[in-house]
């Protein structure tokens, strides 16, 4: 197969950088890391290194991989200071913040705070499977981990984050 061309790129791209946007706010909630940042390095990275990219998966799989991979990096670099957000909470989106009504506003903006504080091998599941809609097959090119350990990552992050919506005294419906 022939290396994706920059037209191609170019192209398909605009589309895809809401939907990665909302990853990466996701996925750095809870610390003091920029998404744009993040994501002005994502692209000039995929830019940089497009002549490798050969279409065997998705091109948002792919700049997702170096998105979160350049979170992580960051996570590293700042591990030894404080992890502050510059994002709120309540400034990263799950879908739309497009809300019905009000409850619905809170019900989000609780699930928010629940997602920022698992950790992050267990947020980074969540938010790619339950948020972002990937299948397992996905996931595991982006994160090298096997799909069954990404299932039993799911299923301990649900469990950690209905403790800790009960913590908040949000009642299972």
């Amino acid at each position: 197969m022939s290396a994706y061309s920059a037209e191609q790129f170019q192209s398909e791209t605009p589309q895809l950088y809401p939907r990665l946007r909302r990853a990466v706010t996701a996925y750095l909630a809870g610390s003091d890391v920029d998404p744009d940042d993040i994501l002005q390095e994502t692209f000039l990275k995929a830019i940089r290194n497009l002549d490798g990219f050969r279409g065997q998966a998705g091109i948002y799989s792919w700049l997702y991989s170096i998105a979160r991979n350049l979170c992580i990096d960051e996570f590293r670099k700042q591990q030894n200071r404080s992890m502050i957000t510059s994002v709120p909470v309540e400034e990263f989106e799950l879908a739309s913040d497009q809300f019905a009504d009000e409850a619905e506003r809170e019900e989000i903006l609780i699930l928010r705070k629940a997602i920022a504080v698992l950790p992050v091998m267990f947020r980074d599941v969540v938010i790619m499977k339950a948020i972002e809609q990937m299948s397992y097959e996905e996931i595991a090119d982006i994160t090298g981990v096997n799909i069954q350990t990404l299932k039993n990552r799911m299923f301990r992050a649900r469990k950690m984050l209905a403790e800790s919506l009960k913590k908040m005294g949000v009642d299972e419906p």
